[in-house]
């Protein structure tokens, strides 16, 4: 038996469609997210629950004993966890749950079929048959949903397909695999409580529909349930991996989408789409090391046929696909993003087809656009969030950084040394820009250098922010330095190491600092309060790595790296290759935040090949 304080760790099935099936591993849904089935209905976008789960019970002897297990209000029912043994998770694509019910042992696999909204689920008896009874609603997988006097039908195509309709309109279809009896049933289950939302403050109460059970008439039973098109690859397994590379890599795949506008990177795991930022800086860790570069090209095509003044989407509207323009450093990373591709590539076409949006970035943050405004060769910002650290509720910004970022004319410094170098490649005159570059340097060093250290943003008054944060790492992480005095570099690499570091990525902000907040939980309010301001953020240690590269000389010092990255990749190891959005930064260093983030996955796993290969 798997104790409940033990029930609530999860686990996550991407489809690689922009969809997943995910819940904890005792079948406990406690996140609004959590699901058999969740599909994007614009694809990769609008994600919607539609299969909540399976309630499953063995029958035996002419007892029934539950597998499942849900949470109504104060109480545990069914108490299927109880017989539940083991569950493996070590595969990306299946989860396999092991039971005893002393008469009888089960095994009941889920396996999600990479490429399709389609999952299949299995079930085998040493005795006794099954009856399993469909859980289903039809809402955004962001918000429960209670009923609403909907309308639900099935219909039978026969011998072995039933459709499930919502409104007149086909949204599940079920395969059943061997033989079995239907019964109906009709009925709606009111008050699920998902308990991590309450926690947080969200709406966490949910009623489903059940149509229908189906009764295996043996001990094995294998039902495919399906969205859009029925997988071709029913028969196809994946193989577990054990080595931590190899788990990396292929977890990383599961961000890399198709949508119906091309490929995509899915954020994270469960409740980010697609975001620009996020794309460009996860590109080389998730497409680039595994030498996908024709999927990192069309990406990066996608994106600058949409630029505007220079500005690429900073999302998009999840129910249209939308893109909206907001953040000032997305263009500056898809300019970094390309470099990086061409290194690689060394695929001069592909710099010739995407020189000139290139040189309009440049042009449209040399002069400003309304947002972006180029004051003494540096770039400020108005209106916020703008920058990675975007936290806002009820209209307040939670780190309002507007003026100049550090890491924006970092980004900026290394844009236009990256244009001129690929200008330089195609042959052409570059020599103007190299100018600009170095008045940028110029006026970076006159306003943003204090002592070993550097402002964290120069606001619209002229007045510099001390705070302590880790985007400094920036100015000499990049390709292209901003700060190129190696002395300065080490004093700047050593503070955030004596201030920052820690064994899980950078922390957002000092713990000396007042606004310092170490963990983040609670309602909306508290989270976002916390969300820049003292929880680890494990892309970071991308930078970090970069910087320590670019830094130190000594071979040993470097490997001692990878000893650093040890909990980290435990972390990983155990939760099939993904690594979260966030980490407390305080004992015991609780995961938060997404189950799955794409940088956080995409960085770890660049610098550790890096790091692997001294």
């Amino acid at each position: 038996m798997i104790p409940l304080d033990q029930c609530e760790e999860e686990w996550l099935l991407p489809t690689r469609t922009g969809g997943y099936a995910s819940s904890t591993i005792c079948g406990i849904n406690s996140r609004t997210y959590h699901g058999y089935l969740i599909v994007p209905l614009n694809q990769p976008h609008h994600r919607f629950l539609i299969l909540s789960k399976f309630e499953d019970f063995l029958l035996i002897n002419g007892n029934t004993y539950p597998m499942s297990t849900n949470y109504y209000p104060n109480i545990y029912y069914p108490d299927g966890y109880k017989y539940l043994v083991n569950v493996e998770k070590n595969s990306n694509n299946k989860i396999t749950w092991h039971y005893d019910f002393g008469y009888s042992q089960v095994e009941k696999t889920l396996k999600v079929h990479k490429g399709y909204n389609a999952i299949t689920i299995t079930y085998i008896a040493t005795r006794g048959k099954f009856k399993l009874c469909p859980f289903i609603t039809f809402r955004s997988h962001h918000l429960a949903k209670k009923f609403q006097n909907e309308f639900f039908t099935y219909e039978i195509y026969p011998p072995n397909i039933i459709y499930v309709l919502y409104e007149g309109k086909r949204i599940l279809n079920f395969e059943i695999y061997d033989k079995y009896e239907l019964v109906n049933s009709g009925y709606w289950y009111y008050n699920f409580i998902y308990k991590l939302d309450q926690e947080l403050g969200n709406n966490y109460i949910e009623d489903l529909y059940n149509p229908f059970c189906i009764i295996s008439t043996s001990n094995k039973i294998s039902v495919t349930v399906y969205y859009d098109q029925r997988p071709k690859d029913l028969n196809v397994e994946e193989n577990e991996h054990h080595d931590i590379l190899k788990l990396l890599s292929v977890a990383g795949k599961d961000f890399v989408v198709k949508g119906k506008d091309g490929w995509a990177i899915i954020a994270g795991y469960h409740w980010f789409d697609e975001w620009g930022r996020d794309t460009f800086i996860s590109l080389e860790g998730l497409l680039l090391i595994d030498k996908q570069y024709d999927i990192a090209k069309q990406i990066i095509l996608r994106y600058l046929n949409l630029e505007k003044k220079g500005m690429l989407p900073n999302n998009f509207i999840s129910y249209n696909g939308e893109p909206v323009y907001k953040g000032v450093d997305i263009s500056l990373w898809a300019i970094n993003a390309i470099y990086k591709t061409y290194i690689y590539s060394r695929d001069k076409n592909f710099i010739r087809s995407v020189i000139d949006k290139v040189l309009d970035i440049i042009d449209w943050y040399s002069k400003g656009n309304g947002i972006v405004y180029n004051i003494n060769n540096l770039i400020f910002h108005k209106g916020a969030p703008r920058t990675w650290m975007d936290a806002s509720y009820d209209s307040r910004i939670v780190t309002p950084r507007e003026g100049a970022a550090v890491e924006i004319n970092a980004l900026w410094y290394n844009a236009l040394k990256i244009t001129e170098f690929l200008l330089k490649e195609l042959g052409e005159k570059a020599e103007y820009l190299a100018d600009i570059a170095e008045k940028v340097k110029k006026s970076f060093a006159e306003k943003f250098i204090s002592q070993n250290s550097l402002y964290d943003y120069i606001s619209w008054d002229n007045i510099p922010d001390k705070s302590l944060r880790p985007n400094q790492i920036f100015s000499i992480s990049l390709p292209f330095p901003i700060i190129d005095d190696k002395n300065l570099a080490s004093k700047i690499l050593t503070l955030i190491e004596s201030k920052l570091l820690r064994q899980y990525g950078l922390s957002s902000l000092s713990r000396e600092d007042p606004n310092y907040k170490p963990v983040y939980k609670g309602d909306r309010k508290s989270r976002d309060e916390a969300y820049h301001n003292g929880p680890i953020w494990p892309w970071l240690l991308g930078a970090y790595v970069d910087a320590k590269l670019k830094l130190e000389t000594n071979i040993m010092e470097l490997k001692l790296l990878l000893e650093y990255l040890n909990p980290l990749l435990t972390h990983a190891s155990k939760h099939q290759g993904y690594i979260p959005e966030i980490f407390d930064d305080i004992p015991p260093y609780r995961p938060r935040g997404c189950f799955a983030q794409a940088w956080s996955n995409a960085e770890v796993y660049r610098v550790l090949v890096d790091l692997s290969k001294l």
